[in-house]
């Protein structure tokens, strides 16, 4: 069984070199954090590109953006599996580059650039590469900027190299997620058409975050523990049958936050970066669907909690716990405490 963490890094600017975004409490992560809770293994982001650097758009910029990454990751001294993400966006929110021609049809392009980058310094226990664009609506009508070829390009481009293909993609958008009646849908979810071109698929169930789901004829409805049991059990019964691929691994992603942490406020300024203050209760948040801290501990249990609802052990699972590993430690021993079972 491999326990995916995300490791989240960005490009700073005024020094011109990336800078590894994980704490505990008050002190720098190191890769024995990871370890020692659990982790084996570790995926190396910063969202979706737009915390990277981007020095252009052509062929030579991708190589020398990826071998800039892939130096820093050098010096980090990770030794354990990782991935290396591809990032989509660009710092301004534009696309680093096309992505509706085929992969190989594009010699020149920023991705392939990117991915020879990376592989021209020798990683130690690298592994692949993570597929950074999260929207499941991409290789659709509602998402037509990706091509069902590029993405099937890339897999055998990064796949010559002897390398993996992993995506966590998103079910949600805007201020609701997407039930199940969507994501059977090829018009509205690209897992359908290229989740058969990774070698791991962790959907992200996005429970932890919105409160609304939508379904066909029924927008809006309440995103109750009983649809995060149904979405699941959509994950590890139809999805595989669908996507036909025996070599793909399927999971899910695990989606918790900082809003557990239940940091005091009196005013956004208290909190810490990238979070904000919720002054009807004087407590941090992040990304929870609702702020106080027990609460949002509760929906994080959750998630273990429909896992065996649904008669799901995956083998593999990802987690998503922003960039505190106080975070983990609060749901390990919450976990432990109320399922008598570890969290990672």
């Amino acid at each position: 069984m491999a326990k995916f963490a995300l490791w989240w890094i960005r490009w700073n600017e005024d020094l011109r070199t990336y800078e590894s975004r994980m704490k505990v409490g008050g002190r720098k992560a190191t890769v024995n954090d990871f370890q020692e809770r659990g982790f084996d293994r570790v995926v190396v982001l910063d969202g979706e590109g737009r915390n990277s650097h981007c020095s252009g758009s052509l062929y030579s910029n991708g190589y020398n953006d990826g071998r800039e990454l892939a130096e820093w990751i050098l010096t980090r001294d990770i030794d354990m599996p990782l991935y290396i993400t591809i990032p989509f966006y660009r710092p301004d929110g534009k696309q680093r580059d096309q992505t509706q021609a085929s992969f190989s049809s594009v010699p020149d392009s920023y991705y392939r650039g990117w991915i020879d980058g990376v592989l021209s310094v020798d990683v130690n226990k690298m592994m692949g590469f993570y597929w950074s664009y999260e929207s499941s609506l991409q290789t659709g009508p509602h998402g037509e900027n990706v091509s069902k070829e590029f993405i099937q390009g890339l897999y055998s481009y990064v796949h010559g190299y002897g390398q993996e293909l992993i995506w966590i993609p998103s079910t949600g958008g805007g201020t609701s997620d997407r039930g199940v009646s969507y994501l059977n849908d090829p018009n509205y979810d690209g897992i359908l058409n290229i989740g058969g071109y990774f070698d791991y698929i962790f959907v992200q169930p996005n429970y932890y975050q919105y409160q609304k789901l939508d379904e066909k004829g029924n927008p809006g409805l309440p995103y109750t523990y009983e649809k995060l049991v149904e979405k699941i059990r959509w994950v590890h019964e139809e999805l595989p049958r669908d996507i036909n691929n025996p070599n793909t691994t399927i999971s899910i992603e695990m989606e918790v936050d900082r809003t557990v942490l239940g940091i005091h406020c009196t005013y956004p300024s208290a909190c810490p970066e990238g979070m904000n203050c919720d002054s009807n209760i004087y407590t941090c948040y992040e990304h929870c669907r609702e702020h106080q801290s027990q609460k949002a501990i509760n929906y994080a249990l959750d998630y273990v909690r429909a896992l065996n609802d649904a008669g799901w052990k995956p083998s593999d699972l990802a987690y998503y716990f922003s960039t505190d590993f106080k975070v983990i430690d609060i749901l390990q021993e919450k976990c432990w405490r109320e399922l008598n079972e570890p969290y990672v």
